[in-house]
């Protein structure tokens, strides 16, 4: 269950899909951070991902109003669990998210910056530019 946890704080990240090895690389290709005005104006937006240690997935829609929802899917178990939540971005592009994985009554709270590169969006837990990016399987303005 350690693990479980683990992979869902960690929220949108996927290993096998690492593209760029850095956000300064990132950044020299063209790729920006998004602001809190870019996320704004994504609202609703959906996020697909799957976990780190590639042990589930989550898919989940923001909602202007701050709320998040969706499902988290932990492969092992092949179990769901419905996921409620809130989220927030800052003025600095910094986004995080409360979530509660109701299922497996777990709790997370992590914070992320996104950067867009092209159609592909891609997450990272600084913004520095050493710091590590992975690509996020699916970032998308929801109907």
């Amino acid at each position: 269950m350690r693990a479980l946890i683990l992979g869902c704080s960690l929220v949108f990240f996927s290993l096998p899909l690492w593209a760029q090895s850095n956000v300064g690389e990132l950044l020299d290709k063209g790729g920006k951070k998004l602001t809190k005005a870019d996320y704004a104006a994504l609202v609703p937006f959906r996020v697909k991902y799957v976990w780190p240690d590639r042990g589930g997935e989550g898919d989940l829609v923001y909602q202007g109003d701050g709320t998040l929802s969706g499902v988290e899917s932990h492969y092992p178990s092949r179990s769901d669990s419905p996921t409620t939540g809130v989220w927030t971005a800052d003025e600095e592009g910094k986004w995080c998210m409360k979530k509660h994985l109701t299922a497996w009554d777990k709790r997370t709270d992590a914070c992320w910056y996104t950067f867009r590169l092209g159609d592909d969006f891609y997450g990272s837990a600084k913004d520095d530019r050493d710091a590590r990016v992975a690509k996020i399987r699916s970032f998308a303005k929801a109907p």
